[in-house]
């Protein structure tokens, strides 16, 4: 791990959040505890020998812990890594906002998928609702409470949304879901009711430098 040389907090972060994949891994161990096989699958354009050596590095820094889970060892963020789940969904929030259609070879990922969730979730209160979310080959569960969301597993959603055409950005954009509804951009298992539910609790508008609607998930 370099260092910058600088007696700074921010460069102290920088250090063990600015190695590439670093901030990807702590994403998804942010949406729940992770085998290495799993961090692996669900990031296919990282190389075994750097995923082991990232969590080295986020183990040393008390970031990440193991644990075994019956015969298998997890991977989880520890109370000082769980400090940082505020800062990841700010800067996912900062992110999305002039993120519109995906570029070429970009795909939606099961915890890319549940952390736009955790990005999104707004300030205004609705009535609780569990979902699962199908987005192109991602999906992701949601239980959604009066001001806030946990995802991860889910069992029993009271709906199950189905997000194609222009897809989740452009929904969670916009927040039209009678247009969405018609236009079948969501399709919907289950209580269909739970649709403008959704997009009152989750929002993520552009920035107004970003032109036009996104054509992709």
């Amino acid at each position: 791990m370099k260092s910058y040389g600088q007696y700074c907090g921010l460069a102290r972060a920088a250090e063990v959040l600015g190695e590439r994949w670093s901030l990807i891994l702590l994403r998804d161990l942010l949406v729940g505890p992770k085998r290495f096989n799993d961090l692996r699958q669900g990031n296919p354009g990282i190389p075994s020998n750097l995923l082991t050596t990232r969590l080295r590095e986020l183990e040393s820094a008390e970031i990440v812990e193991r644990s075994i889970d019956g015969r298998s060892v997890v991977y989880r963020l520890s109370d000082y890594g769980s400090d940082l789940g505020p800062v990841l969904i700010e800067l996912g929030r900062w992110g999305s906002r002039r993120m519109d259609a995906p570029r070429e070879g970009e795909i939606p990922t099961d915890s890319s998928l549940a952390a736009a969730l955790l990005t999104s979730r707004t300030e205004v209160e609705v009535r609780p609702f569990s979902v699962e979310v199908t987005a192109g080959p991602a999906v992701a569960h949601a239980e959604v409470n009066e001001s806030g969301v946990s995802v991860g597993e889910g069992a029993d959603p009271t709906a199950q949304l189905f997000i194609g055409g222009p897809g989740l950005r452009g929904l969670l954009a916009d927040g039209d879901a009678e247009a969405a509804v018609a236009a079948e951009t969501v399709t919907v298992d289950g209580d269909e009711s739970l649709v403008p539910e959704f997009v009152r609790a989750f929002r993520a508008p552009f920035d107004g430098s970003v032109g036009g609607a996104p054509t992709g998930i």
